[in-house]
């Protein structure tokens, strides 16, 4: 039991990258059936890119605070998840579906990856 309470935040982190993932798909869909003349393959990995960076942020604000100790191995620990997380969608997961929502899936781990290197330097505590 105490294993699964000190590790519990990786977990968390995890599923807000993918709650993320979810909701700038929600929120994709809405702007394609609102405003189709809008809609293009650059709004298309926009909305993906800049949900990637608020996933890495999010992410990281919410594990550090459920860590049960909030070390240098607890931050270097969520980086490590968000880098792992937006590689795999940029390689394995981007080839889903025939390709189709490419561009989506490597937007998003693009700027999930690179964004969780603002926490590289800086403080462990919020």
């Amino acid at each position: 039991m105490n294993f699964i309470k000190k590790w519990i935040y990786l977990p968390l982190g995890l599923g807000i990258i993918l709650l993320t993932f979810v909701i700038a798909s929600l929120f994709d869909i809405v702007i394609a059936v609102m405003n189709p003349r809008f809609y293009s393959t650059a709004a298309f990995i926009t909305v993906f890119g800049v949900a990637g960076i608020f996933a890495a942020v999010f992410c990281y604000v919410k594990a550090i605070e459920r860590a049960t100790v909030k070390n240098e191995f607890a931050r270097w620990s969520i980086i490590i998840l968000m880098v792992i997380t937006g590689l795999l969608f940029f390689f394995p997961l981007a080839a889903l579906e025939g390709g189709e929502y490419e561009a989506a899936f490597k937007s998003f781990g693009v700027t999930l990856a690179l964004a969780s290197f603002i926490f590289v330097k800086g403080k462990v505590d919020f």
